[in-house]
C-alpha cells in the first residue's frame, strides 16, 4: 500500500471516531460496566480498566456526566467518613490513605475533558463534545489505580478480609435535582445509584476466595493467580470481598443459591440458615427474589452489617456464642436490604427512612415469622419504641427532612432513619390491618422493582392498595 492510501485510510479512521463523538447513536438498551481488574495483595491495590456504555435515560440533553470516586473519601485524616469516637475501631492498627487515582479517560476512543472536584476529588465530571439526547449512548473508558486503606471499613482491609466497596467510578443518579453528587457522608449509606449490567474480569492471587455480586462464570488458573469473570445483571452496585481464609457452605433455597462465606468455625451453618429462612420469608411476604446468587459474607467490617446486591458484610465481631442472636437479626435486616433498597432503591441521602425504616420493620416481621408476635412486639416495644422515646426526650427535632448532611451523630442518625422509620410502618399496619399492609409491601416491590422509589411513590402505593387518603397519616410522622 503507497503512503497516501495509507494517510487517506488514517484520515478517514480519525473522521469516523470524530463522527462517532458528536452523533451519538441511539440506544434503548441498559448502562454496562465492564471493568477488568488486577488485585495485588502486597501493595494492597487495584489496578482496573473500565469502560462504560452509558444510555441516556434521564428525559433531559446532557453536557456533561458525573461519576463518583468514593474511595478519594479515604484519602487524608481531616476529612474521613468516620466520627472521631470510630477512628480507634476502624483504623486499629493507625491511619494511612486510601485512594483512586485516575490515569486516563477517553469517551468514544477520544481523550475527554474532565475535572476531579472537592471535597477530595470525590467527584469526576466530564465534559461530553456534544449534547446527547433520551435513548443515546456515549462509551467511557477509563484506566485507574485503587489503594486499599488498612480500614475496618465497607472499603479496606483488616487482618482477615478485604473489602471492595464502592471502590469503582459508579456513576451519579441525574434526576429532578440534577447530578446528584453528594459526598461519602459520616452518617448513613450515602449511595445512591441507578440500575445497571455488569462484566467484571477479576484477576486475585490464586490463594484466594471470592464472595461477590453477580454469578461467576469463568475461573482460570495459572501461575499462582486466577482470573475469574462474573456477570451481573439489573444491579445497583458490585462490591467485592476476598479472603485467604474463607470456608464456603451453600444451599438452595426456592431456586436461589445461598452462601455463606466464614473463617469463624462453627457459625457458618448458622449463619447460612439464618439467611436462608430470611430469603424464603421475604419470597413468600414481599416477593420473590430475582437473583441466582445471595451470599452473606463474615467480614473484618468493624460495625454490624452493610447491604450490596446479592452480597451483604457481616461483622466478625458477631460471630460468637453471646452475640448470637444480634447475628441472626443483622443477617434478617441486611438480607430486607435485598429489597428495600438493593430492588426497590432511593435516595438514601434525602430520604434515608424509607429504606432504613421499611427495612427495619421487614426485620420485625421475619421475628414475628420465627420467634412469635409476642416477641417481635417485645423487640418493638423495648428497642425501637423505647429507644426512640428516650431520643425524643433529649432532642427537638425528628424530623424525616434531614438530609445525611444534616445529622450530627450516630445516635440522632439511628432514632429517626431506622426507629421512627419502623414505627411509621408498624402504625401504618395497625391503621390499613394485616392483609392490605402485605398488600402493599407487594405491590410497591413490584411496581418500583429495579427503579427509584420516593416517599410520595409509596403514599400512592398505599392509598391505591387501601382506597383511603393516607397522606394525613404520614404528615404526622414527618414532622
Amino acid at each position: 500500500m503507497d503512503v497516501k492510501k495509507k494517510l487517506l485510510l488514517g484520515l478517514l479512521a480519525v473522521v469516523i471516531a470524530v463522527l462517532f463523538v458528536y452523533f451519538a447513536l441511539p440506544d434503548k438498551g441498559m448502562t454496562t460496566y465492564l471493568i477488568e481488574a488486577k488485585y495485588d495483595d502486597g501493595s494492597k491495590t487495584v489496578e482496573a480498566v473500565q469502560t462504560v456504555r452509558y444510555v441516556n435515560t434521564t428525559g433531559a440533553s446532557l453536557k456533561e456526566i458525573c461519576f463518583h470516586l468514593y474511595p478519594n473519601a479515604f484519602k487524608s485524616e481531616e476529612n474521613l467518613p468516620f466520627t472521631k469516637e470510630e477512628l480507634p475501631f476502624v483504623y486499629p492498627e493507625g491511619f494511612a490513605p486510601g485512594f483512586i487515582e485516575i490515569e486516563k479517560v477517553t469517551i468514544n476512543g477520544l481523550p475527554a475533558v474532565y475535572t476531579l472536584e472537592e471535597p477530595n476529588d470525590e467527584i469526576l465530571r466530564l465534559t461530553l463534545p456534544r449534547e446527547i439526547k433520551k435513548g443515546e449512548s456515549v462509551n467511557i473508558k477509563m484506566q485507574y489505580k485503587v489503594k486499599l486503606p488498612p480500614a475496618r471499613s465497607r472499603f479496606g482491609y483488616g487482618k482477615n478480609t478485604v473489602q471492595l466497596g464502592n471502590w469503582y467510578p459508579i456513576l451519579s443518579v441525574y434526576d429532578k435535582n440534577g447530578w446528584n453528587n453528594d459526598p461519602y457522608y459520616i452518617f448513613g449509606d450515602p449511595f445512591y445509584s441507578d440500575i445497571a449490567d455488569y462484566k467484571v474480569e477479576l484477576t486475585v492471587p490464586e490463594k484466594f476466595v471470592v464472595a461477590c455480586t453477580g454469578e461467576e462464570k469463568e475461573q482460570k488458573v495459572e501461575k499462582g493467580s486466577k482470573k475469574l469473570v462474573i456477570e451481573a445483571h439489573k444491579v445497583r452496585d458490585f462490591a467485592i470481598v476476598m479472603s485467604d481464609k474463607f470456608k464456603v457452605i451453600e444451599q438452595v433455597v426456592d431456586g436461589i443459591k445461598v452462601k455463606s462465606y466464614y473463617f469463624t468455625e462453627g457459625y457458618g451453618d448458622k449463619v447460612l440458615k439464618f439467611a436462608s429462612d430470611a430469603i424464603k420469608f421475604y419470597n413468600d411476604y414481599i416477593g420473590k427474589y430475582p437473583y441466582k446468587e445471595y451470599s452473606v459474607v463474615e467480614t473484618d467490617f468493624y460495625m454490624g452489617g452493610m447491604e450490596y446486591p446479592q452480597l451483604v458484610m457481616i461483622s466478625k465481631d458477631l460471630y460468637n456464642k453471646a452475640n448470637l442472636f444480634n447475628l441472626e437479626y443483622v443477617i434478617a435486616h441486611e438480607t430486607a436490604h435485598q429489597w428495600w433498597y438493593a430492588l426497590v432503591g432511593n435516595n438514601q441521602i434525602r430520604e434515608s427512612w424509607l429504606d432504613e425504616g421499611l427495612t427495619e420493620y421487614t426485620t420485625l416481621l421475619y421475628i414475628e415469622r420465627y420467634y412469635g408476635k409476642a416477641t417481635a412486639e417485645e423487640i418493638y416495644r423495648l428497642v425501637i419504641e423505647g429507644g426512640f422515646n428516650k431520643f425524643v426526650n433529649n432532642s427537638a427535632d425528628t424530623s424525616f427532612a434531614k438530609t445525611l448532611a444534616d445529622f450530627k451523630e450516630w445516635k440522632e442518625y439511628t432514632n429517626i432513619a431506622y426507629n421512627k422509620g419502623a414505627m411509621v410502618f408498624y402504625n401504618l399496619r395497625k391503621l390499613i390491618g394485616d392483609e392490605d399492609f402485605k398488600k402493599v409491601l407487594q405491590t410497591y416491590y413490584e411496581k418500583y422493582k429495579y427503579k427509584i422509589a420516593t416517599t410520595q411513590d409509596l403514599i400512592d402505593v398505599v392509598d391505591s392498595v387501601t382506597g383511603k387518603d393516607t397522606g394525613g397519616f404520614f404528615q404526622s410522622w414527618f414532622y
